[in-house]
């Protein structure tokens, strides 16, 4: 950290005590203290761009309002929700390496604890274990300083710039100013955001505001049972979902509301009985508030904090779970429902209060299901095998530190993602394609509950999935970026609609765009810009010349580092491809050379027209345009020359050693665009 003295910190779970002392010393001198980067949140997200900013060489200070680095992925989230299991970025790899080697080396290859860490491309890990690896990614660079237990209180501004943040300490009236030349928000909460004044939102658009097909109340209808005609009526058909005839219909009205996705811990619990604790029964235990579990889904009301009926299975098996390393997992019940809605607005005091609610409501849970002679023997027998682990939490009675935010304030950005954004575009075969592309997300578009409300036979409102229709999408750098401010990046909380958080809402999607983020930083801080104002396509070649992926393809591993790598990375954010197979070792035919010099040349002349681009592909292949001749490397060349006279750029020159008779590939292909566009 740039400050006034040595300004180092003690990377410990008290690290922030020395640096507040230094910070108060060299006020009481008149003399603020200085980084170049601050980032809020010690979440994955933030963890990914505190890292990546200091290996740029920024000097970091990452705030963090718990005491521990990690987020919910400390605290019990357990597993990387992910359907492309291929690598991403830099960072969010080393993690995931760092966390088998953990385990590889602790326990040995052919271990249950490490064949269970890792499993059809997710990563299972134990809080204490993911806390360790972020913690030890954070001490290996000199130039993060981690102040603990502070909140932004205000920010300072001038024109469209940040200039500095005040935090206040969670345990007493300690303030701290911090003076950035760019703040990055990358908590769970959005308050460094709010607090500059970025325009927030929570709740559920109607289906017009963007034209979301799913926006707005919804009840899906499990299964294969009949509808009745009073559950119908007035009602949309939007589609059938799986195979097992899973139906979904939409509210009349359209109308949104301020209803979000409800919170619930984590709840890490063991079946060893070495390191198993059976927790007491809270003191504000009511066991009215579960009966409606061993209720049958037909007499569910949805009135007892719509409790989902299905927590258990009939075998007496937890229903929402993940399985960890050393016979664990993590629960992810109870939801309580409606209990979060002050949530992401509130204050501290009152944040504490809300979650203390879900803490005792999923203890007492716990306790009822393990004790109430309501619950079947079955179900009790099986839940008296689980109990809170010894070895997790134990400064906090063996329970998780942080709530599950699964999801509060959204930016409105100068690009809001939607649900659109997941679709199949309309006249290609993929996502929407965005020039900016900073990431990717690979999730269904799905949600938890948001509302107690039902239709008879219906699970809650706003529960939804939809594996089915869900692309692989492209996320624009646009969204991480508020309309009012330059220096100011938003890496969580970013610039989406209720329906486009559901495919967005995960950490190996936060962590790349805190990496993503903080290349934008160092990029901006070189060229001596803010981040804001930064070249899209200098921008996105900088994460493509990194290997953080832009462009999603199924055939590419961007780990094996081949040449032509970063260009159809580049280029998959302009159009050159219509499909998420871009087939590098292919030849390139006559007409989709043609389409690309064409493409290129209106890209060098500084005119976007990927749209145009990739459409006229989907075109061709639906058309079956034959391309029987492969193109050389000659023609190829001229191709692009004649493309580049049309819009009066001279000079091209053949910049590799590839024999120009040979035929051309679509990899060296665009490895020489790429090439002659960084001429440009």
């Amino acid at each position: 950290m740039r400050s006034h003295g040595s300004g180092s910190l003690l990377r410990l779970a008290n690290g922030g005590v020395r640096f507040v002392r230094e910070v108060v010393s060299q006020r009481r001198k008149g003399v603020d203290s200085k980084a170049d980067v601050v980032i809020y949140g010690g979440t994955p997200s933030g963890i990914a761009c505190a890292v990546r900013c200091a290996r740029e060489g920024r000097e970091v200070v990452l705030v963090c309002h718990t005491r521990r680095l990690g987020g919910i992925m400390s605290s019990g989230l357990g597993v990387t929700d992910n359907v492309y299991a291929g690598f991403r970025a830099p960072i969010y790899d080393t993690f995931v390496r760092q966390v088998r080697e953990y385990y590889r080396s602790k326990y040995g290859e052919e271990s249950k604890p490490y064949k269970a860490c890792y499993v059809k491309g997710k990563l299972h890990v134990e809080p204490h274990v993911a806390e360790r690896v972020f913690t030890d990614l954070v001490q290996a660079e000199s130039r993060i300083s981690t102040l603990y237990r502070y909140y932004p209180v205000s920010v300072e501004r001038s024109g469209r710039l940040l200039s500095a943040v005040t935090l206040r300490s969670l345990d007493d009236s300690t303030t701290v100013r911090i003076e950035a030349d760019a703040f990055v928000d990358a908590s769970y909460e959005g308050d460094l955001a709010a607090a500059a004044g970025a325009e927030m939102r929570t709740g559920r658009e109607g289906r017009n505001e963007y034209g979301e097909p799913h926006a707005g109340k919804l009840f899906v209808f499990p299964g294969n049972g009949p509808i009745s005609p009073d559950v119908v009526a007035g009602l949309l058909d939007l589609r059938t979902i799986t195979k097992s005839g899973q139906r979904i219909f939409a509210d009349p009205t359209g109308e949104g509301d301020d209803a979000f996705q409800a919170y619930n811990y984590r709840v890490c619990l063991t079946c060893n009985p070495d390191n198993r604790i059976y927790p007491d029964r809270p003191q504000t235990y009511d066991r009215s508030l579960y009966l409606g579990i061993v209720k049958k889904p037909e007499e569910h009301d949805g009135s007892t904090f719509a409790l989902r009926s299905h927590l258990m299975l009939s075998d007496g098996s937890w229903s929402f779970q993940s399985h960890l390393p050393n016979e664990k997992l993590t629960w992810n019940d109870p939801l309580l429902l409606d209990a979060n809605l002050e949530y992401p607005a509130a204050n501290w005091d009152r944040r504490e209060q809300i979650v203390r609610k879900h803490k005792e409501f999923a203890l007492g849970m716990l306790y009822f299901l393990q004790n109430d002679e309501a619950v079947r023997p079955g179900v009790r027998q099986e839940a008296l095998r689980w109990g809170l682990p010894k070895d997790e939490f134990a400064d906090n009675g063996h329970f998780p530190y942080d709530i599950l935010v699964r999801e509060g304030r959204r930016l409105v950005g100068r690009y809001v993602f939607t649900e659109h954004d997941a679709l199949q575009a309309i006249g290609i075969q993929r996502a929407p394609i965005h020039s900016d592309s900073v990431g990717i997300a690979d999730w269904p578009l799905s949600c938890h509950d948001c509302t107690s409300g039902r239709r008879p036979g219906s699970l809650n409102d706003g529960v939804l999935n939809l594996p089915d229709v869900t692309k692989p999408s492209q996320i624009p750098y646009r969204a991480l970026l508020p309309k009012d401010s330059d220096n100011l990046l938003v890496t969580v909380c970013l610039s989406c609609s209720h329906m486009g958080w559901g495919t967005l809402r995960l950490e190996p999607v936060f962590m790349h765009l805190g990496e993503s983020a903080a290349f934008a930083v160092s990029l901006a801080a070189a060229m001596g810009k803010a981040p804001g104002t930064l070249d899209a396509n200098r921008l996105v070649r900088k994460l493509a010349d990194n290997r953080v992926m832009v462009s999603l393809f199924q055939d590419i591993d961007l780990s094996a580092g081949q040449e032509w790598g970063p260009s159809i990375q580049y280029f998959g954010t302009k159009g050159f491809f219509d499909s998420y197979e871009a087939a590098p070792e292919a030849y390139l035919g006559r007409h989709t050379a043609r389409l690309w010099a064409e493409a290129f040349g209106s890209l060098a002349a500084g005119d976007s027209t990927h749209r145009e681009t990739a459409e006229k592909l989907t075109i061709a292949r639906s058309q079956r345009v034959a391309e029987p001749e492969r193109v050389s490397g000659n023609e190829f060349f001229q191709m692009i020359k004649d493309e580049l006279v049309k819009h009066g750029i001279n000079g091209l020159r053949w910049p590799l050693e590839l024999n120009p008779e040979s035929a051309m590939t679509r990899g060296n292909a665009c490895l020489l665009l790429y090439q002659w566009s960084s001429e440009r």
